[in-house]
């Protein structure tokens, strides 16, 4: 059986111990820093924290990592746009010399490259983290008991819930089609398209019925019929958390003193 690598992944480490509110606000918090106060070396740092959390939740090898081969050429093609493109600052190189240097690489366009696509992988890791760190039901919970409606934290649950589960139907319909003798190595953009289509066509079936069993199921149990309900779990906020929550609070301000006065 396939490893999930979209589920959570239980742990005792100092991110798992974390309440999920309190790591959902210091990724809320670093994401909106990286637009705030968009420097080469917030983005250096945030990527390093990055990689501490998820160094923390277990992750050893970036075989586990799923769109990895997509998400790195992703932020290699915004790197690579930007310094060709933009004309602002002194050229660096040029990487076509003849006729009279065409194909300009100057430092503002390396720095915005960097800027943008250190920005996209950064958030893109941090999110990753969360979910290996957090238990769904356990965010859901948390999320409820500060006032979300119960309505949407379920919702909330059972999209975490359901990706691991489509994860692995879908190695599953691709493992299928390769023992066919299906190739997916067309590079045909319209062979591409028909090898597409006939992956997610079996997932969209599934996912369909598997939401109708769902909403039958939840109809059975009078699901909704009142307008609050009580929980089994809580989510309780430790010391640690409040000492997390504290240094929230004080970067949040540091953000906004920073922004306000103008950067």
């Amino acid at each position: 059986m396939a490893r999930q690598r979209l589920a959570y992944r239980p742990g005792r480490s100092w991110l798992h111990r974390l309440h999920p509110l309190v790591k959902l606000g210091w990724l809320a918090l670093l994401s909106l820093a990286l637009f705030v106060a968009p420097t080469g070396a917030l983005v250096a740092v945030t990527l390093a924290v990055a990689l501490l959390a998820l160094w923390a939740t277990g992750l050893r090898s970036w075989r586990e990592f799923p769109g990895l081969r997509l998400l790195l050429p992703t932020c290699a093609l915004l790197f690579v746009l930007q310094a060709l493109f933009r004309r602002e600052g002194e050229v660096v190189v040029r990487l076509w010399p003849f006729g009279g240097g065409a194909l300009p690489v100057t430092d503002a366009g390396l720095a915005v490259g960097w800027l943008i696509s250190g920005r996209f992988l950064a958030i893109i890791l941090l999110s990753y983290a969360l979910l290996l760190s957090t238990e769904p039901n356990d965010l859901a919970y948390a999320l409820m008991a500060a006032g979300l409606p119960y309505r949407y934290g379920f919702m909330l649950v059972t999209a975490l819930r359901l990706m691991p589960i489509f994860e692995l139907e879908g190695n599953t319909v691709y493992d299928a089609q390769l023992a066919r003798g299906v190739r997916y190595d067309a590079r045909s953009p319209l062979r591409l398209l028909t090898l597409l289509r006939r992956l997610l066509l079996p997932l969209l079936v599934s996912a369909l019925g598997k939401v109708d069993a769902l909403a039958v199921s939840m109809e059975g149990r009078g699901f909704g019929q009142y307008p609050d309900r009580t929980f089994l779990r809580e989510v309780r906020m430790s010391r640690r958390d409040w000492w997390a929550a504290a240094w929230l609070a004080l970067a949040a301000v540091a953000l906004v003193v920073w922004w306000v006065s103008g950067g």
